[in-house]
């Protein structure tokens, strides 16, 4: 299979970088219009190399999957996005919690 330069490009932004949405990708790769962006995060969405984290209604940034699972905590005031751990308990049912999010306020805004 042939090597997409892009995806490749994309997946080396998440190198140093937690969290990134398409248009940050896209200014980052500014000689790849919008659609080739578009096009191959949901080609590595597909091939299960990064997922989607729902900031909010409006917003969703991308992370890469590798295999340390966590979760997020996201700032209702100032919009930080934080890695937290939850512990993932089988329910009494045939599903497992896979993805959490917590909505709050951080530290930094509770002192303000």
């Amino acid at each position: 299979m042939r090597t997409n330069v892009y995806k490749e490009k994309i997946l080396n932004l998440f190198q140093d970088t937690h969290l990134l949405g398409t248009v940050d990708i896209h200014k980052s790769i500014p000689e790849a219009d919008y659609s080739t962006i578009y096009r191959n995060v949901e080609h590595l969405l597909e091939e299960n190399k990064i997922k989607k984290v729902l900031v909010d209604t409006k917003t969703v940034v991308y992370e890469l999957v590798h295999g340390n699972e966590h979760d997020h905590f996201i700032c209702d005031d100032c919009g930080d996005v934080e890695e937290i751990e939850v512990s993932r308990k089988k329910l009494g049912i045939s599903l497992l919690i896979t993805d959490v999010t917590i909505r709050g306020l951080c530290s930094n805004c509770t002192e303000a």
